[in-house]
């Protein structure tokens, strides 16, 4: 069976997952507990709603799990099945920031590509903040400046209370005019990678930000 699961869509039946453990923790009436799982089944198949037979019954376990290690057992028997951030290289990278002088990209070969939902990472020293993503079927790279300020806040994109930052970033609003667009978000992008649950959001700021 193929990699099926998208990095956000695991994110997001993590938190099924953790949601489910604390609430049958305080819950022992049987019809309850069903409840609950059901609930939050549901809502993992409401998430992937096209599967073939064998990629429904590899997600329908979660109905049987009772305990924390089963729970933790079933994360592990799913991961495999998750699929890896496209492939992207140097160069491409460079293609995207053909405008920026000195580019310091990431170390690609450190990446875990299988939590990764949108590539973005810091160039410190001059206080920039890169976001990689294929919107639409099509690579785009957008450029922006954060604050040294880090704040504790809500992020635009994984929509988590985290310490974000300001991140400003020009954008075209006609042929000769420019505005700012700045959001707030997580400065450790990888940190915000694992909370992306939903890439509507993030969708929706870069496409602002093009």
């Amino acid at each position: 069976m193929e990699p099926f699961i998208q990095p956000f869509q695991y994110n997001f039946i993590r938190s099924q997952i953790d949601s489910m453990i604390q609430q049958l923790s305080a819950v022992h009436d049987p019809d309850v507990r069903d409840a609950v799982i059901y609930s939050a089944s549901k809502k993992i198949f409401d998430l992937l709603p096209v599967l073939t037979a064998e990629q429904e019954a590899l997600l329908m376990v979660v109905r049987t799990v009772q305990t924390e290690a089963d729970f933790a057992r079933y994360l592990e028997d799913i991961q495999p099945f998750v699929q890896s951030f496209p492939s992207i290289t140097e160069q491409q990278l460079q293609q995207l920031f053909r405008k920026t002088k000195k580019l310091r990209h990431p170390p690609l070969h450190s990446i875990d590509f299988l939590k990764t939902t949108y590539l973005s990472w810091n160039d410190t020293g001059n206080k920039k903040k890169f976001f990689v993503y294929p919107l639409k079927g099509e690579w785009i790279g957008i450029e922006g400046t954060y604050l040294p300020t880090i704040q504790k806040g809500i992020c635009t994109i994984c929509n988590q209370y985290s310490d974000v930052t300001l991140v400003s970033a020009r954008t075209n609003q006609s042929a000769d005019q420019y505005r700012a667009i700045g959001n707030y978000i997580c400065i450790d992008s990888d940190h915000c990678n694992e909370q992306v649950t939903d890439p509507i959001a993030l969708e929706k700021l870069l496409s602002k930000m093009k």
